[in-house]
């Protein structure tokens, strides 16, 4: 599939800034859209549960409100968890062009080649923790030389005790959405 989802792009100099850019946009308004269903999830819920508390309202219409009171809260959960993926698309889409821009740094340091003789797999997770690292550092030609200098198995292994917390709870969560 390539990574990031870009055809037969194995490489990260087989990206083009131009591509991710135009899928940054189309992010943007997928962000949109899910920030919009979000909002009118909980405008739903709210009004049923605005008419369902007034006085008079007999046990079945009570019912009815509570039944599309959760069915609207499972809308504003599932919007939530896109917009979450939608987020983390970008941010990997920003930090991967940021990347693109360093390539001459990069080749100087000697990493760029130690880029793009990774497998795709391996690829894009250092993407992914480059959009974290990225996000915290004010330097991100040294977080980029740090990230990519090392073993992929070194990024996963020093994570921390905060992602597996993170990761956990992420799991927690997303098995009480099941239930």
């Amino acid at each position: 599939m390539g990574i990031l989802g870009f055809g037969k792009a194995r490489k990260l100099e087989d990206l083009k800034i131009a591509d991710l850019r135009k899928e940054r946009v189309v992010q943007e308004v997928e962000q949109d859209k899910l920030l919009t269903a979000v909002r009118r999830a909980q405008e739903d819920y709210d009004r049923r549960r605005d008419f369902a508390s007034e006085p008079g309202v007999n046990d079945a219409e009570k019912s009815v409100a509570a039944y599309r009171m959760s069915q609207a809260a499972k809308r504003k959960g599932r919007a939530e968890t896109d917009l979450q993926r939608v987020l983390t698309r970008m941010s990997v889409l920003d930090s991967t062009i940021e990347i693109i821009h360093m390539k001459n740094d990069l080749q100087k340091r000697g990493v760029w080649k130690r880029i793009n003789d990774l497998d795709e797999s391996a690829l894009e997770d250092q993407l992914d923790a480059a959009a974290v690292n990225m996000k915290e550092s004010d330097n991100k030609l040294e977080t980029i030389v740090n990230m990519f200098d090392r073993d992929p198995a070194d990024v996963a292994f020093n994570r921390g005790a905060d992602f597996d917390r993170a990761m956990k709870d992420i799991e927690q969560a997303a098995r009480e959405k099941l239930s």
